[in-house]
């Protein structure tokens, strides 16, 4: 689906600036409503894979998120000059869980305040973030909310879902006409009203937390995520500068990172810390140039130098096939079909899921599941380590796994079917190849052919430095 007609639509009818009680209700929920029409439009599964749960496990979170509420949801006394919402989707290593993104920066600013949302109604344990808050007593207020409203105020959810219908009805007519879609409009208006009742409980409590702790800067993962959304909305209003540390790719077909040229946005943040100037020139960000910036990924710097002193290539020859949801079902039957016409003295094939997969993949991808082929399924998996013993990958989508294996100088094969744009430029330059079949991908994995040297820079050097110095000079007002 191309984005720019969608971008054409929002823009004709002022829909990112369009509020209903001061709630935005478009651009909260913009993401969500292109990707419904994008799965209508390709007639694909949904891109994210949400846990099924018993009434007992339900209730069984819900005790967690209140004992995650008492026990870790205190913020620490005083001001703090760096603020930190970090990714809650958490990664081990040796001896705890640590959030990639944020916890060496963090380690910069030991007086800093991490927020951490719940992951699934959980949180992973144990960790060594210092000042770390989580944010469940939020949830459970929300979801309290939510619930009362329906309750006792029915008449007027349905007036406000009535108001929002009627503002996105031509919108959504024109963009069903140019997609060639039907599309029942049901599915997001609910989304925005229950985005509303979640809206005025979080700014409100946001707020709280934002004029106590008084900070200088702060710092985000997934700045399109409602929380993040409504801090930069309240730090817009107070002049408390926001920056977005980039934790996956953006792209020309991204939907977050990608507004019509020159619209402001109080809701997205004011600076964007890119893994390179590759991803800042990829997409169409909604702040000026100058504050997109280039800085690295401390993560990938740190974990690269301790991969290759402890890990070495394998052998036999390791293909890592690297997952995502909304193609994964035709990229495991691929891995399969691979597995079983190969030379398995000579090669062997591992199978890294997407975090969104996790849950219930062994029934979707049944065939994968019933084959000898090595699955990686929890957030105990070093990708680090399983990129530098492999000597090849196969990436689909929009991976940015893809692009760490580049790092570490796998020669790489592409889905062709489903691929971004991202990953197509990659073809289109030579650094990867396009396949299309298992023995097609075979054959060029028989054919061993040597790719040329990456002349684009996916990842800027010396990440961490950087980040230092740009939030200094942030901090000062220099920038």
């Amino acid at each position: 689906m191309k984005l720019d007609a969608f971008l054409e639509i929002e823009n004709k009818y002022g829909l990112i600036h369009d509020e209903i009680d001061g709630f935005a209700y478009w651009t909260y929920f913009r993401c969500d409503l292109k990707w419904e029409l994008e799965q209508l439009e390709a007639s694909c599964d949904e891109i994210y894979v949400y846990p099924k749960r018993s009434a007992w496990q339900h209730l069984k979170t819900r005790v967690e998120s209140l004992k995650s509420a008492v026990l870790f949801g205190h913020l620490p006394r005083g001001r703090h000059d760096v603020l930190i919402f970090n990714h809650e989707r958490r990664v081990w290593m040796e001896d705890h869980y640590e959030c990639i993104y944020t916890d060496q920066i963090a380690q910069l600013y030991p007086d800093s305040v991490v927020l951490e949302r719940p992951y699934f109604q959980q949180h992973y344990r144990p960790v060594k973030t210092g000042n770390l808050v989580y944010t469940d007593y939020l949830e459970i207020k929300v979801a309290l909310a939510i619930y009362l409203h329906r309750l006792l105020h029915k008449q007027k959810i349905e007036r406000l879902k009535e108001r929002m219908r009627e503002r996105i009805r031509k919108p959504l007519e024109e963009l069903c006409s140019i997609y060639c879609i039907t599309y029942n409009a049901d599915s997001i208006l609910e989304k925005m009203v229950c985005g509303y009742i979640e809206y005025q409980v979080k700014r409100k409590s946001f707020g709280k937390v934002m004029d106590r702790v008084r900070p200088k800067v702060i710092l985000e993962v997934v700045g399109y995520d409602l929380d993040c959304m409504v801090i930069n909305e309240l730090a817009y209003n107070r002049q408390i500068p926001t920056i977005e540390l980039q934790h996956g790719t953006t792209g020309p077909e991204h939907i977050p990172y990608n507004y019509y040229p020159g619209t402001k946005v109080p809701q997205a943040p004011q600076y964007f810390f890119a893994f390179s100037r590759f991803w800042i020139d990829a997409a169409r960000h909604p702040m000026p140039k100058a504050s997109q910036i280039e800085v690295g990924f401390p993560y990938l710097d740190r974990r690269m130098v301790e991969v290759r002193k402890t890990v070495k290539r394998s052998i036999p020859r390791q293909i890592i096939f690297i997952s995502q949801y909304p193609i994964g079902k035709e990229l495991s039957s691929i891995a399969v079909a691979l597995n079983k016409i190969m030379d398995t003295e000579k090669y062997q094939i591992v199978y890294k899921l997407h975090p969104e997969e996790y849950e219930g993949w062994r029934s979707r991808y049944l065939e994968l599941a019933e084959s000898d082929i090595k699955v990686y399924d929890t957030n105990h998996c070093d990708l680090y380590g399983l990129l530098a013993a492999s000597t090849y990958q196969v990436g689909a989508y929009c991976s940015t796994s893809t692009f760490e294996g580049l790092a570490f100088n796998l020669k790489t094969y592409i889905l062709r079917n489903g691929a971004l744009a991202e990953l197509k430029l990659l073809c289109e330059k030579h650094l990867a190849h396009f396949f299309d079949t298992a023995e097609e991908l075979y054959q060029l994995i028989l054919d061993d052919a040597e790719m040329p040297e990456s002349q684009i820079c996916f990842w800027k050097e010396n990440a961490l430095e950087n980040i230092r110095r740009e939030i200094s000079a942030i901090i000062k007002g220099d920038i």
